[in-house]
C-alpha cells in the first residue's frame, strides 16, 4: 500500500509546500533544513540528516502502532519540525496524510463518519474541540500533543472525553519528540534509544538513534531515572527576583483555573529585586482583579511567587501555535 495525501485545504500555499517537501523526499535529498520555533529568541536554523527523520518517523510509528494504510491528520504548519515529520511519517509508514490549513478546528477536514488512527494537536486547537466540538474526538483514535504546555483544566477536561491522548517532549534538535507522557500522568517516558541525565537540573539527552549525545537543553526536570523525568519549567523563562527563583510554567498551570484566556507569566527588570514577576493577559482573557491572582499564588507556589505587575496586550503566536513570549513582551516595550 502507497501513501495517500489528501488536500482539504483552500490555501494553496499549504499544498505547495507540503508537495516541494515531498518532491525534495523523493529526490533523495541527503540534509534538510528547519527552523526552530523562535518562541524564546530569533529562529535558529538547523540542519538534519535524512537517516535521522527517517529514524524518528519510524519510533512513532511503532510507538503508536500505526499500520501501512493508517489515517493521519496534518492540521499544523508544514513549515514546523511537527508538520515535516507527519510528512515523513506517512512516506516512511505508507500512512494516508489528510492535509489541511492549521486552524482551531482541524477535524473540519474529515468527512462524516471518517476516522483519524493518529493526530497531532496544540493545545489552542485541542481547547477550541472541547468547546465547539466535543464530538469531533471520536473519529479520532490516538492524539498526540505538543507545542505549548497544557494547562491543568485543558488536562482534566480532555482526559474525560478521549482515552489516548499523548503529550510529546522534543525539540527540533531531536526530530520531533524523544519522550512521551500518558496524560493524567506527570512523568515523560524515554521512547527507544533515549536516555537521559542533568546537569544544575537541566535535562541532557542522549540518542542513539539519532546519534545525539549529551544534549544540554533549557529544561529543567526531576529525573527520576535515566529513563523517565518530571517537567519543572524551561530554565530559559526562570524568574530570579531577590534570589527567589520562580518558574512560569508551574504559575501559569495553576493560575489556568482562575483565569480564561490565554495568558503567561514572564519577568521584567526592577531596580530592587533584579527582575519581578508580571502576568500577561491577553485582551480577550477573563481574569480575576490581581489581588486574587496574588493571595491565590502565594497559597499554592510558596509566598513569594506571585506576580507583581499585570499587562494586557495581543499575544503574538509562532506558527506552531506556540505562544511567542519575546515578541509579545517587546510589543509592550518590556523587551
Amino acid at each position: 500500500m502507497k501513501t495517500q495525501i489528501k488536500y482539504r485545504t483552500t490555501d494553496p500555499r499549504i499544498q505547495e509546500e507540503v508537495e516541494h517537501f515531498i518532491a525534495e523526499w523523493n529526490a533523495g535529498t541527503p540534509v534538510f533544513e528547519v527552523k526552530t520555533s523562535g518562541s524564546t529568541g530569533t529562529p535558529k536554523k538547523i540542519m538534519l540528516k535524512r537517516e535521522q527523520l527517517i529514524a524518528s518517523a519510524k519510533r512513532t510509528i511503532d510507538f503508536f502502532q500505526l499500520k501501512p494504510g493508517n489515517t493521519a491528520l496534518l492540521g499544523i504548519s508544514p513549515a514546523t519540525i511537527g508538520g515535516k515529520m507527519m510528512i515523513v511519517r506517512a512516506l516512511v509508514g505508507d500512512l494516508t496524510l489528510i492535509v489541511t490549513e492549521p486552524s482551531g478546528y482541524p477535524t473540519e477536514a474529515l468527512l462524516e463518519g471518517e476516522v483519524l488512527d493518529f493526530c497531532p494537536m496544540v493545545p489552542l486547537q485541542l481547547k477550541h474541540l472541547l468547546k465547539y466540538a466535543p464530538n469531533d474526538f471520536r473519529q479520532v483514535k490516538t492524539i498526540l500533543i505538543g507545542g505549548s504546555p497544557l494547562s491543568s483544566d485543558l488536562e482534566k477536561a480532555l482526559q474525560e472525553v478521549h482515552q489516548r491522548c499523548f503529550v510529546g517532549f522534543g525539540m527540533t534538535e531531536t526530530v520531533s519528540h524523544i519522550a512521551i507522557r500518558k496524560l493524567g500522568t506527570p512523568h515523560y517516558l524515554a521512547l527507544e534509544g533515549v536516555s537521559f541525565n542533568t546537569e544544575n537540573d537541566q535535562l541532557m539527552i542522549t540518542d542513539a538513534l539519532l546519534d545525539i549525545e549529551n544534549l544540554k537543553t533549557t529544561d529543567t526536570v526531576r529525573l527520576i531515572d535515566s529513563q523517565t523525568f518530571e517537567w519543572l519549567g524551561r530554565a530559559d523563562f526562570a524568574i530570579n527576583s531577590g534570589g527567589i527563583k520562580i518558574h512560569p510554567e508551574q504559575l501559569e498551570k495553576d493560575l489556568s483555573q482562575l483565569i480564561s484566556g490565554p495568558f503567561f507569566i514572564a519577568s521584567e527588570p526592577d531596580d530592587t529585586f533584579g527582575e519581578i514577576c508580571i502576568i500577561v493577559l491577553d485582551e480577550t482573557a477573563q481574569s480575576p482583579v490581581m489581588e486574587v491572582i496574588q493571595t491565590h499564588c502565594k497559597q499554592h507556589i510558596g509566598p513569594y511567587a506571585f506576580p507583581k505587575k499585570a499587562y494586557k496586550s495581543a499575544i503574538i503566536y509562532n506558527p506552531g501555535g506556540k505562544i511567542n513570549r519575546l515578541q509579545t513582551l517587546q510589543q509592550l516595550g518590556i523587551r
